[in-house]
C-alpha cells in the first residue's frame, strides 16, 4: 500500500512540475537613440506584417496598424531588406508613424515620426553588452530578454 502511495505521489509531482514550468523567455531587439533616454524593444512575429514594439521602462505594447511593406534588393544571395510602415494608434486616433527596417530576423532600425509635431526619432544603435546585461537583469524576471 505504501508503494502505491509513493508511486502516485511521484506521478502527481511530475505532472505538477510540468504544469508550473516557467513561461518561455521572449527575445527582443533593443535599440537606443542618441537623443532619447528610453530604449525601444522590438520583436518580429511569424507574420512579417506584425511587429511587437514597446519602450523601456514602460513595457506596454504600442498599438500598431500595418500600412505597407517596401523591399530593397541586397547583394546576391542575401535576403531582401524590408521597410515596414505602421500607424501608431491611441484608441482610434492616429498619433504617429513607425518605420521598422529589418533583414531576415534582424532588426536594424526604428524611426518614429510624431503626427502632431512632425518630430522624428531614430533608434538605430544597439545596446552595448554592458547595457544589455544591466537591462536584462530587470527584463528577464518579466520573461523578456534583449538580444
Amino acid at each position: 500500500m505504501k508503494i502505491q502511495h509513493l508511486f502516485c505521489a511521484i506521478v502527481l509531482s511530475s505532472f505538477a512540475s510540468v504544469a508550473i514550468a516557467a513561461p518561455t523567455l521572449q527575445s527582443w531587439e533593443c535599440l537606443k537613440s542618441g537623443t532619447q533616454h528610453n530604449f525601444v524593444l522590438v520583436a518580429p512575429t511569424q507574420d512579417s506584417q506584425i511587429i511587437q514594439l514597446m519602450y523601456y521602462p514602460y513595457l506596454k505594447s504600442v498599438r500598431l496598424h500595418h500600412i505597407k511593406t517596401e523591399y530593397v534588393e541586397m547583394a546576391e544571395g542575401r535576403p531582401f531588406e524590408q521597410h515596414l510602415f505602421f500607424n501608431e494608434l491611441n484608441g482610434k486616433q492616429l498619433t504617429g508613424l513607425y518605420e521598422v527596417i529589418l533583414q531576415g530576423a534582424r532588426i536594424y532600425g526604428v524611426t518614429y515620426t510624431a503626427k502632431a509635431s512632425g518630430r522624428i526619432t531614430s533608434y538605430q544603435d544597439y545596446l552595448s553588452d554592458v547595457e544589455k546585461q544591466k537591462l536584462n537583469q530587470i527584463l528577464i524576471p518579466k520573461n523578456i530578454e534583449c538580444i
